[in-house]
């Protein structure tokens, strides 16, 4: 269980950044050093706060001042591909700066950031998860271009109280049939939350957004496909791959569904993540900055006064199957090649600095997202309310780190959102099963363009293969005695700690009490012995 309470090992923590502090910056004191430039993502409440303490940390140390740019994700991608198109028209062009795991392979096969090697030792990179370590490379290649900072490992979310109101077990949903027919049996009986609300079990994104590939890998992945197929440096698009297929059609069969996943047709991941705040949505499949965004105040913009602070979160494990995946995403350090070659040194001491263990371990909890470190991610397991994402990450898997990544992305946003917009203006199932065919196989051919590959068989014959697995009737098998009768209501976080602050206060009374009666007795027992 996820509540407001909070259960770090302090104890175990420390042990740990005692012993990695020794992995220092160089000493670069200046008194009239050049101001470093970091630019860096809205990475979530308390991330801004967290790193202008590190920087301000930085410059006390080494008297260099550090100068933070934050950018929208939405926007980064595109910021900063122009300013490393012409970094003498931007004035604060970044020293260090911060990219999605999946960028960094291409803005180092353009020459946009620097090779790393040289920093290796220094940062220690044995320590960072393998899986998050691939993508400083460009493919299979050995040199290194960034530095993991911190992962982006994506869950099952469910709404504690509503869970156990269910009297729903996890053996319940542990297959892709079983979980179909719950959500199915779950959405007949019109679940209600406590404020007689309409709950829906389950959503997905099928409007306008921007996480589609996120969203799909995890079906397509735990029946064995993948995006693509990569061997010995060369890929193709493995979107026609039986097994990707039989993922691709579970997924399209809960999107399109009303009855399975209500309003996915008509919102994005975003609104999804909104109504299970709400406590209007069951199962949420969601990133770990949720946790750590139970514990801010309304005013700061977090959740601990919102329904689901109430009632609760747990994570369940992902559905059950012989090739268990999990998507783990991420951000990287990296240094840009453009800029004032002088202060290159200083930006080497500046990454270090923020990826020095204690420092990576104070950034990573004030914004939730696991750390890089696998002794971090080690003592994080202690804690009860990230072990079940640490866990997962003994299945972490993520997108290629090709340069061709960024482009192949936007063709499966695209096919993701041409599957929503298909659904919601038709409603004929083999009009719908022969329409997303044949948006699936212009999103191949579009991939195996951009991979410069060249597709042998005709497009027909391929709509032909697709639609046939779309057609193929999914088995749903639904859990027996669900309770829709709601238990007791959730009591709200205030008034929880209120009554469990007097309850403490009143047993720290009574031992107070026990303390003057032992003094009092030994003080008499004292003046008769005297």
């Amino acid at each position: 269980m996820i509540r407001l309470s909070r259960h770090i090992v302090r104890a175990a923590v420390a042990v740990a950044l005692v012993a990695t502090a020794a992995v220092a910056v160089p000493e670069l004191r200046s008194a009239d050093a050049d101001t470093l430039h970091l630019w860096m993502m809205d990475n979530g409440l308390g991330s801004q706060k967290a790193v202008k303490k590190l920087v301000k940390k930085f410059q006390r140390d080494t008297g260099i001042p550090v100068e933070v740019r934050v950018l929208n994700w939405g926007e980064a991608y595109d910021v900063i591909t122009k300013a490393f198109a012409s970094p003498d028209s931007v004035a604060d062009f970044p020293d260090v700066i911060q990219l999605g795991s999946t960028w960094v392979p291409h803005f180092a096969s353009v020459g946009s950031i620097r090779p790393l090697d040289s920093l290796i030792a220094q940062v220690d990179s044995s320590r960072f998860y393998a899986e998050a370590f691939r993508a400083s490379h460009i493919g299979a290649g050995k040199e290194v271009y960034s530095f993991p900072w911190f992962l982006d490992v994506r869950a099952l979310f469910a709404n504690e109280w509503l869970w156990h109101t269910l009297g729903i077990e996890e053996s319940d949903i542990a297959s892709y049939s079983k979980f179909m027919g719950a959500l199915r049996a779950i959405n007949r009986g019109e679940l209600k939350n406590s404020e007689m609300k309409r709950v829906a079990a389950f959503a997905l994104p099928g409007h306008e957004d921007w996480t589609g590939p996120q969203q799909m890998a995890p079906f397509i992945w735990n029946f064995g496909g993948d995006f693509l197929d990569c061997r010995q440096d060369a890929c193709t698009s493995a979107l026609l791959d039986q097994k990707t297929l039989d993922g691709l059609a579970v997924y399209a069969a809960i999107l399109g569904d009303e009855e399975l996943a209500p309003q996915s047709l008509h919102e994005n991941s975003q609104q999804n993540a909104v109504r299970f705040i709400n406590s209007e949505l069951l199962i949420h499949y969601g990133t770990s900055e949720l946790i750590r965004q139970l514990e801010f105040s309304e005013e700061a913009g977090g959740l601990r006064s919102s329904a689901i602070a109430d009632d609760g979160i747990i994570i369940l494990p992902f559905l059950a199957s012989s090739f268990k995946s999990t998507f783990v995403g991420g951000s990287h350090l990296a240094l840009p090649t453009g800029g004032d070659s002088t202060k290159f040194a200083a930006a080497q001491s500046l990454l270090a600095y923020l990826l020095r263990t204690d420092n990576l371990d104070a950034y990573c909890r004030a914004v939730g997202f696991l750390p890089s470190d696998r002794g971090l991610i080690s003592i994080w397991n202690q804690d009860r309310r990230y072990s079940q994402l640490v866990q997962s990450l003994e299945n972490g898997k993520s997108f290629p780190n090709i340069p061709q990544w960024g482009a192949i992305e936007g063709v499966l946003i695209k096919f993701a959102n041409d599957m929503g917009s298909m659904f919601a203006v038709t409603e004929d199932k083999a009009a719908r099963n022969h329409e997303l065919a044949e948006l699936l196989v212009q999103a191949h051919f579009r991939i195996m363009e951009i991979l410069g590959q060249k597709e042998t068989e005709k497009e027909a014959d391929l709509v032909a293969l697709a639609e046939t697995a779309f057609a193929t009737e999914i088995q749903e098998i639904e859990p027996e005695d669900l309770q829709f009768e709601p238990l007791p209501t959730p009591q709200p976080a205030w008034r929880m700690v209120f009554f469990a602050g007097i309850a403490a206060g009143l047993v720290m009374i009574a031992l107070f009490a026990r303390l003057v009666v032992y003094f009092v007795h030994n003080r008499k027992k004292k003046g008769m012995k005297s």
